[in-house]
């Protein structure tokens, strides 16, 4: 067959195209379809469609002592709640303890991070932002007054709200995401007060916060 200069044929033009696609289109992972808790809680249940990818994450492959707070021992009960990223990479994930483990679960390597430990608390919610690169948590701590706290998963940046934009003794919930990365609407509300209120507020790096002032003896 012979080939006209100028002209491609159409094999040539599908190898081409074929060429084109592979290289400038990311290959996607498989994602997992689901991530539950077991009947018991004593294992995250794993729904993929990657053979490679195991169907069950349990307690015992949790770290024993927190990396965050050295000396400090995990003896978990049972997974607390879990909450798979927006692009199907990672699940955020609490377990049930005095020292509460909160922590993120690569599946594709099934590597954890141990992203923070609430100790006499616990995990309420989880919140991911739509492009996955970020998630929030609502939690309840000992003191008893709601907080809210984030991880920056590019930066690895534990995330806080700032201490001068609310008082010690404000409840604090997620309500949704801001217009601006790391930007978070927050509902707030005095522990005796009526009304809420929402406030817009910028997380910032937990390593920003400025000490506490100690009480004058």
């Amino acid at each position: 067959m012979a080939h006209c200069p100028g002209r491609w044929s159409a094999t040539g033009l599908l190898v081409f195209t074929g060429c084109l696609l592979s290289t400038c289109s990311p290959v996607l992972p498989v994602n997992p379809s689901s991530v539950t808790l077991s009947p018991d809680q004593q294992a995250l249940v794993i729904t993929s469609g990657d053979p490679a990818i195991p169907d069950r994450f349990t307690l015992k492959h949790l770290p024993t002592e927190s990396a965050i707070a050295p000396g400090l021992y995990f003896r978990p009960k049972r997974f607390g709640l879990v909450r798979v990223s927006p692009d199907g990479r990672l699940a955020a994930f609490s377990t049930v303890d005095h020292h509460t483990l909160v922590g993120l679960l690569d599946l594709a390597t099934m590597a954890t991070r141990e992203i923070d430990v609430i100790t006499e608390g616990e995990v309420l919610t989880f919140h991911w932002a739509p492009d996955g690169h970020l998630f929030v948590y609502d939690y309840l701590p000992a003191n008893g007054y709601h907080r809210v706290r984030g991880y920056d998963v590019q930066s690895s940046e534990r995330l806080v709200v700032p201490r001068t934009e609310h008082r010690v003794s404000s409840h604090l919930t997620f309500e949704q995401w801001g217009s601006q990365p790391r930007e978070v609407i927050v509902g707030m509300r005095e522990q005796h007060g009526d009304e809420p209120r929402t406030i817009t507020v910028n997380l910032i790096a937990s390593t920003q916060l400025a000490p506490l002032l100690k009480p004058r003896q």
